[in-house]
């Protein structure tokens, strides 16, 4: 099923539409993919955000930011950070590990003192899965309401595609030509 939704490479562009209880933004983006282990994705826009780029080789990611001229790799301890204020985290687009797959999940607890009542889940990575933490812990309401959310609208996308490796390059996050 995800070979038939991502292909082996594919080029986009989207706008990433970020909404919380306080503010929202977008973000206008464009992503090279070859799969399994390159991604590229640019921000063109807002104009404060444009140019900055994070790429991931394999297991690991960088984040460039043009505003100071650094490149960042990401440390395993910053993965599950939410990436660009999102509700995508680093890991989600490495998709180096899986909450499904890799943990195992229990309700630990609830809280009924508030208008409706929060579940604290645990959970606990299997053995052998790729992940940094020893374990996690969720507060989700019960009406499973989000505190945020992440819209992304994809404008244009071609799958199949062929992509220049040397797009997937620290120079390249640098300098896009």
């Amino acid at each position: 099923m995800e070979q038939l939704l991502w292909s082996d490479s594919s080029h986009g562009r989207s706008t990433m539409r970020i909404e919380s209880d306080y503010w929202t933004r977008e973000l206008q983006l464009e992503a090279w993919m070859n799969r399994p282990d390159h991604t590229l994705i640019r921000i063109h826009s807002p104009k404060k955000e444009a140019g900055v780029g994070s790429l991931r080789i394999g297991d690991a990611m960088w984040n460039y930011l043009p505003k100071v001229d650094r490149t960042i790799k990401i440390p395993p301890s910053m993965m599950l950070q939410p990436w660009m204020g999102s509700n995508f985290s680093n890991d989600d687009l490495v998709k180096d590990s899986s909450f499904v797959d890799d943990y195992t999940h229990e309700v630990a607890g609830v809280d009924d003192s508030g208008e409706v009542p929060v579940y604290r889940v645990v959970s606990t990575p299997r053995p052998d899965a790729p992940v940094v933490w020893s374990q996690l812990e969720f507060e989700i309401r019960a009406d499973a309401i989000p505190v945020s959310r992440t819209i992304i609208h994809i404008e244009s996308i071609e799958f199949d595609i062929p992509v220049d490796e040397a797009l997937f390059s620290l120079r390249r996050l640098r300098n896009p030509e």
